[in-house]
């Protein structure tokens, strides 16, 4: 089964794309593919068959490499997992449960099915690429690991190679490099954000070093005494235990902190779902958002343990924040609510909001019976899962356009942000799949989109029937006149196929379980 491009990114002149465990490069010109890199394999080799020639030969390239690659050796290995096929994953499990117990079982095996996707190496769920375009950060999810990338060109192609990877103490959920390009910051879903050096130490003539080994936990030589004795036990099978504990010589070897710099910045008492980092009249900030509808806003480094200040008015969590470049006051924010939230976040106002609601409710509509029944079988709320700034090639009236997609709905909304800070829609485009990922073209004045050709639109759970036409995973519209145009770029996606993979809908889509359900 093939896997759809969860998340993408623009990297200087060229697109950045992560399906699965692999990362593609693109031309985004031309469409054509550059390079693919992937997630070694603890396990050995992956099961792949290859539908294109260039893909397989790029693939085979990349194995034969050895990467400088550079492990913190304290973090534990990853973790093996059980492959199912999907017959096994659909087996019913006959037993009397509650309907508590039913809906924490249903979350389990959402993390079951992300584990036991059919991908023998972590899935990567992040890209972040630096400004200069010369490093490209990625996220894999399960074994919680930053991975930093040098795009380079390497035997007159272009690719990445990868420099280091950290094992954070929790799994990002966010991540973001600051303009000198040279600090990457990491948010996880416990609330807590850390601030860790892009590169690990630079030589003099700019090479990468290797950090230093870790030597590995010293044993200890001070005898083991246990807390019991012979006067506070008194039966025989406790006197044979206590004699047993004291034939114990050392201590058992303690938990080492990991040694690669990573500081904590600042933290949050609820679950941290995104960030952005901006600079205002020469002093860098960072606003935050979380499950429980805050955003916040904290000074930069150094300073980042100092608050601002807070945009109050969400009555649902935030999923998006977005902070467009010619207007860095201004911030727009979505989440699990129907409406765009404008605010001059550096006085904490409201300026205005948008409604989706309604949009959405028509492209539902566009769609036929099946999306209404997907709507009301599985939620008729949504979730706002991207929010861009996009600005066209000439001055045409329409100088910011904001850019939306919400999880699961086969279409994007284009708003026009007016000098009064007001949104305007503009446009609402309907795609052939649904919306994973939104990001600026490569090119000034393009806008790309990441699409599930896996489910049906309008669904996050209904897979999508075999069909003649082929739907391109990668689509990239041009920004004119205030509205989304086709470019006709066609992309040369790879369509490795992974042998007995099942595409996990938690792997594609989460945003509806920050959603508060009774008792939460």
């Amino acid at each position: 089964m093939s896997v759809p491009y969860q998340c993408i990114t623009r990297c200087g002149e060229s697109l950045i794309a992560a399906r699965g465990s692999s990362i593609d490069t693109f031309d985004p010109e031309s469409g054509s593919l550059i390079s693919t890199w992937e997630v070694p394999s603890p396990h050995g080799p992956r099961l792949v068959r290859s539908n294109s020639e260039h893909v397989s030969i790029g693939s085979r390239a990349q194995k034969s490499e050895s990467p400088e690659v550079f492990v913190d050796r304290l973090s534990s290995p990853a973790k093996r997992r059980k492959l199912v096929t999907e017959d096994a994953a659909k087996k019913p499990t006959w037993s009397k449960r509650t309907s508590r117990q039913e809906e924490g079982l249903k979350k389990s095996n959402e993390r079951s099915d992300a584990i036991a996707s059919g991908l023998q190496t972590p899935a990567v769920i992040l890209l972040e690429a630096t400004r200069n375009g010369s490093h490209v950060v990625a996220v894999t999810g399960e074994d919680k690991t930053i991975r930093v990338f040098q795009y380079d060109m390497d035997g007159g192609i272009d690719r990445l190679k990868q420099l280091s990877q950290r094992i954070m103490p929790k799994r990002p959920c966010a991540i973001a490099v600051t303009a000198d390009n040279s600090t990457i910051i990491s948010a996880d879903k416990f609330g807590d954000v850390y601030s860790l050096p892009l590169l690990i130490s630079e030589t003099e003539d700019g090479s990468i070093q290797p950090a230093i080994p870790t030597p590995a936990p010293e044993t200890s030589t001070k005898p083991f005494a246990p807390a019991a004795n012979a006067l506070t036990v008194h039966s025989q099978r406790n006197r044979k235990a206590l004699e047993n504990q004291k034939r114990q010589t050392n201590r058992p070897a303690e938990k080492t902190e990991r040694t690669f710099e990573h500081n904590l910045l600042l933290g949050h008492v609820s679950m941290l779902t995104d960030l952005a980092l901006v600079n205002l009249r020469g002093r860098d900030y960072i606003l935050t958002a979380d499950r429980d509808e805050h955003i916040r806003v904290s000074r930069g480094i150094p300073q980042a343990h100092i608050i601002e200040g807070f945009c109050l008015g969400h009555t649902e969590f935030v999923s998006r924040l977005c902070v467009p470049e010619n207007r860095p006051g201004v911030l727009i924010s979505g989440g699990g609510e129907e409406e765009l939230f404008v605010w001059d976040w550096v006085k904490g106002a409201e300026l205005s909001r948008a409604g989706l609601g309604e949009l959405v409710a028509d492209v539902r509509h566009k769609l036929g019976g099946d999306a209404v029944k997907y709507a009301t079988t599985e939620t008729v709320k949504f979730a706002i899962s991207g929010i861009t700034h996009v600005s066209p090639l000439e001055n045409d009236g329409f100088e910011d356009l904001i850019v939306v997609a919400c999880e699961g709905i086969p279409a994007i909304f284009v708003f026009h942000l007016t000098p009064e800070n007001q949104l305007q829609h503009t446009q609402t485009l309907m795609v052939p799949g649904n919306v994973l990922d939104i990001s600026k073209g490569a090119v000034a004045g393009f806008v790309m989109l990441s699409i599930d050709f896996a489910h049906t639109p309008g669904s996050m759970t209904e897979r999508r029937e075999p069909a003649s036409e082929t739907i391109g995973s990668l689509q990239s519209f041009l920004v004119q006149g205030g509205q989304l145009l086709s470019s006709n770029i066609n992309f040369q996606c790879a369509t490795d196929v992974v042998e007995g993979a099942i595409i996990s809908t938690n792997m594609l889509y989460g945003l509806q379980n920050l959603r508060k359900r009774d008792g939460d």
